[in-house]
């Protein structure tokens, strides 16, 4: 597996937990997991733009 691969499955499970824990905080109104939802996201972003 190269490393472009890689980090693109790192990138969408990343993604995919972003989107839950935003799902979580606003759901239940507790703002630390959309914090960490929106912290994954930005970590997605720099990983796009590493490759």
């Amino acid at each position: 597996m190269t490393r472009k691969k890689k980090l693109n499955i790192i990138s969408v499970l990343l993604a995919l937990t972003a989107i839950a824990m935003l799902g979580i905080g606003v759901i239940m109104k507790i703002p630390a997991p959309a914090l960490t939802g929106v912290g994954f996201l930005l970590i997605v972003w720099a990983l796009q733009v590493i490759k």
